[in-house]
């Protein structure tokens, strides 16, 4: 199943945009905002899901990442508030039905320093993603964090030391290579050795590695994607895959040869 978000179509209206992904060849489908936000009731998400169904696509994931209440945590008290937030984007994406949710882990607080970020905010922000992960559960619903260039997760090790704390089976990263590409320059393939198979989705682009929500056709970029996927397939990653043309000047081109590349890696992942 190749994933695709159709905001890859800004220009297009939802149905236009979700019959062109059909037509090109995607199979799963991710929304975001302001997808979102127009279904402003429990009726128009429901009609949205059916809609999708109706083109045989398959809708997997809801996307908050990046969501204004993950504010940095400046002292303990503050994850309760994010918690209940993030229960609300878990409420509805069980009413669209998807099977994952991409929220994030936060920037880091300026007033926070390195030990604390160690201590007290990973300890946080564990007990905020074992209580969400749990509130998830009963409703059939993954957690994915997806890290941005300048959140708490690109700092490997501290995101690899969350994911190892909660149930994997609950939670786990979503790799961007236009984020970690932004966000680690130097280090964005071992970024994705030392998180292995806490990694359970892939967001496969390219980037010019400076421009954070550029996501480039693979190939029209400067990442090494092949060192990316061999990465991922040591880890092992058995996981989800979404072709990211978000901000892609030409997303219909980038689709019909980005597809065939991705499935070539698919292919070597093993998750065909």
């Amino acid at each position: 199943m190749i994933i695709g978000n159709p905001d890859m179509f800004p220009e297009l209206q939802i149905e236009d945009a979700l019959e062109r992904m059909k037509a090109l060849g995607f199979s799963g489908v991710e929304i975001s905002s302001p997808m979102i936000d127009a279904c402003t009731t429990t009726g128009l998400k429901r009609q949205f899901a059916n809609y999708v169904a109706s083109l045989d696509l398959r809708l997997v994931r809801l996307n908050t990442a990046g969501a204004d209440y993950f504010t940095p945590l400046g002292h303990p008290g503050e994850a309760s508030r994010i918690l209940e937030a993030l229960k609300a984007d878990i409420d509805v994406a069980e009413i669209f039905g998807v099977e994952q949710l991409t929220t994030w882990e936060g920037r880091p607080h300026t007033g926070v320093s390195k030990v604390d970020v160690n201590g007290w905010v990973l300890d946080a922000t564990t007990r905020l993603f074992e209580q969400a992960t749990e509130y998830a559960r009963p409703r059939n619903i993954h957690l994915s964090i997806e890290p941005h260039p300048k959140s708490l997760g690109m700092d490997v090790e501290w995101l690899k030391r969350l994911c190892d704390r909660v149930d994997q089976q609950l939670l786990s990263v979503t790799y961007d290579c236009t984020h970690f590409g932004v966000g680690l320059p130097d280090d964005y393939v071992e970024a994705a050795r030392v998180l292995g198979s806490s990694i359970g989705h892939f967001d496969f682009c390219d980037s010019d590695m400076d421009t954070t929500d550029l996501h480039l056709a693979p190939g029209t970029g400067n990442l090494n994607l092949d060192a990316i996927v061999e990465a991922l397939r040591t880890g092992p990653f058995k996981g989800t895959c979404k072709l990211d043309l978000y901000g892609c000047l030409l997303p219909i081109e980038g689709a019909r040869t980005g597809i065939p590349t991705l499935r070539s890696a698919m292919d070597l992942l093993g998750v065909l």
